[in-house]
């Protein structure tokens, strides 16, 4: 089994491709799922599903992620660096064996590969498309750098943040660097307005409760002597719940206000509500710790709520679900996540088809 791994990882990581450009991808899944006989329901652009139905009462569906990152600002060349082409080849291979033991279902399987997860916006193109239609319950995996191989972390309630991306441009008069007041200083405007935001986090939100703001983009200039008439700056903000989105954003508007007003400059913001919080099921986190009890797989229960963010909460929002995290890690020196030098071990991936197989024939 793990030479069929490392070719199934190859060939994806051969492949690899950006969110919602996922084309090679998806054919090689739909290769892949038609060579062995695995029933497919609809093939998209980008994505696909199908189920094993044997009439039962009930559908449990399983969710992999298919894109890839870019490796450097050019974006002309993408990697799997969060390793979703180890999530992609656990749930082909695991389904190469679901469809050989299919008279041991005792439920429907629902599969989805899902395009365009970096986004934030490939879960809602996959429920638009009737992906979660009659589902009662739904999983997903990631791999996790931080736990060895052989680890499934499970976390009750909240484990990722809602995520909300935002852009700003400031506009002014531009001038001569010698003479600033023969115009307006964008550039100050924008360094002032981000260190008044961080703020909001520290002074203005309840400090009980977890949330941050990230600008990650400033663009702005073309000269050392020249104020530039505009600068722009791109980032997120994280939130477990929506009286902390909802503060974020009305302060981010009015220290906005109160920028343009002391600098005299104009800003226009606009926000982008990608993902809402991945909150876990407790019912079925209880379910999968009694029924993975007595397997080779450890249980990790003091897993921490993450910052990070996924759009498998847009499949939680409508259906329990749970969303695992799983080891791959053989030491302590393991590439972290969106690393340049990220890999996923055959090893770890035996683990991920271990636990679809488990789900599927519980």
């Amino acid at each position: 089994m793990l030479e069929i791994i490392k070719k199934t990882l190859k060939d994806l990581e051969k492949i690899a491709e950006p969110s919602s450009k996922e084309f090679k991808t998806t054919k090689y899944i739909a290769d892949f799922l038609k060579s062995n006989n695995i029933p497919v329901d609809k093939i998209l652009e980008t994505g696909c599903f199908g189920t094993f139905d044997i009439g039962a009462e009930k559908t449990v569906a399983f969710r992999a992620d298919i894109d890839a990152l870019p490796v450097d600002s050019s974006n002309k060349c993408f990697k799997h660096l969060c390793g979703h082409h180890a999530h992609t080849a656990s749930l082909l291979l695991s389904l190469a064996d679901i469809v050989k033991n299919k008279a041991k279902l005792k439920k429907n399987i629902r599969y989805i590969f899902q395009p365009a997860e970096e986004t934030g916006k490939g879960a809602e193109i996959m429920i638009e498309n009737g992906a979660v239609d009659n589902v009662d319950e739904i999983y997903s995996l990631h791999g996790d750098p931080e736990h060895k191989i052989g680890e499934l972390c499970l976390k009750k309630g909240f484990l990722m943040a809602g995520a909300c991306l935002f852009k700003l441009k400031i506009r002014g008069k531009n001038t001569h660097a010698a003479f600033p007041h023969k115009g307006n200083d964008v550039i100050a405007a924008l360094a002032e307005y981000i260190n008044i935001c961080q703020k909001i986090v520290s002074r203005f939100k309840d400090p009980t409760k977890e949330a941050l703001i990230s600008f990650c983009v400033v663009k702005g200039g073309y000269a050392p002597n020249i104020l530039p008439e505009s600068v722009e700056t791109e980032g997120t903000f994280r939130f477990f719940r929506d009286d902390e989105k909802l503060l974020i954003k009305n302060k981010m508007r009015d220290i906005l206000k109160a920028v343009e007003m002391t600098y005299n400059v104009k800003g226009e913001i606009e926000f982008d509500f990608t993902t809402n919080p991945v909150k876990n099921d407790e019912r079925l986190i209880e379910k999968i710790k009694s029924n993975f009890s007595h397997s080779d797989i450890k249980i990790i229960e003091d897993y921490e709520a993450m910052m990070g963010s996924e759009d498998f909460s847009a499949f939680l929002d409508r259906i329990p679900g749970v969303y695992m995290k799983v080891g791959i890690a053989k030491d302590e020196n393991h590439p972290p996540l969106h690393n340049q030098n990220f890999y996923v071990q055959p090893e770890a991936v035996m683990t991920y088809i271990n636990i679809w197989k488990q789900l599927a024939f519980l």
